[in-house]
């Protein structure tokens, strides 16, 4: 029964004062939308990182004049190593084919032999197509026998890795400033119902009327605050996906469970607000 008193004065409560719940509401809204924004722009930008990040791998170029046997063998040792998911053969052929298809065949016709060594392409396993996983790889192929040259893209991968690094640390960022705003705005709006109900709830409190009792109306109107707030930002934010997304091409809207996370964390907020504005009329 406490439940349903708290939430029915929740409810009354909003409508006494419908124009700080409209602001506390809206401003929620918006600062979740913004941050809603750019996890959309990051959470595609991560994406994007990935799948370049997917196609890393490590290019083992072989000696000349190595026979089938040891090529197999030195394929096989290859194979088995930690962080290798698939190896492929480059014959001297091939090898040639594809530069003649990157560069032109004007240059490799100014030699009577082909220059172009054979190769294995070591494709890494997901949690090795890093920076430090593709050099641990390939510092263990390089002393191999009949391996003359090992490369990578050691820069280019390492600063893959820092760019998604910035993307994380940016959207926990931003996540903390709106949080911090969210909480503030419903913080102050409770504030205002309680200070024009502290008449109330002083009497309350001197007939005996617990804490929980005092404030479970209040909890319930920041959550309820917090709550419409983040489902509107999320609406808000679906929408401009729906407007923009197709001009641009290949834009994925957010994943459902960061939809959820956006409306827990509104939800969430709303009553952490609440919480805090309520600690100094509870003192009679």
């Amino acid at each position: 029964m406490k439940v349903f008193y708290a939430a029915a004065e929740a409810f009354r409560s909003i409508r006494r004062v419908p124009l700080m719940s409209t602001v506390s509401v809206g401003t929620i809204s918006l600062s979740l939308l913004v941050f809603g924004l750019f996890l959309t722009v990051t959470y595609n930008a991560r994406e994007a990182l990935l799948d370049v990040r997917s196609r890393v791998d490590i290019e083992a170029f072989l000696m000349d004049g190595l026979v089938d046997e040891d090529r197999l063998r030195l394929q096989a040792d290859i194979a088995t190593l930690p962080g290798v998911s698939a190896i492929r053969y480059i014959s001297k052929e091939q090898a040639r084919t594809r530069f003649a298809e990157e560069f032109g065949d004007s240059l490799l016709a100014l030699v009577d032999t082909n220059p172009l060594p054979a190769s294995f392409v070591v494709q890494l396993t997901e949690d090795q197509r890093t920076a430090q996983g593709a050099e641990s790889v390939a510092l263990r192929i390089e002393p191999l026998a009949g391996v003359d040259e090992v490369i990578w893209g050691r820069g280019w991968i390492a600063r893959l890795d820092e760019l998604i690094l910035v993307l994380s640390a940016v959207s926990v960022l931003i996540g903390l400033v709106v949080s911090l705003a969210s909480v503030f705005v419903i913080s102050n709006t409770v504030k205002l119902t309680v200070w024009a109900r502290r008449d109330a709830i002083g009497i309350m409190k001197l007939v005996g009327a617990s804490d929980r009792y005092v404030k479970l109306p209040f909890l319930i109107e920041g959550t309820l605050q917090g709550l419409v707030g983040s489902l509107l930002a999320v609406g808000l934010l679906y929408g401009i996906y729906l407007y923009v997304a197709p001009g641009l091409g290949g834009v994925a809207f957010l994943p459902a469970p960061a939809v959820l996370a956006l409306v827990v964390m509104g939800t969430v907020l709303g009553g952490i607000g609440s919480q805090m504005s309520l600690k100094q009329f509870l003192e009679v």
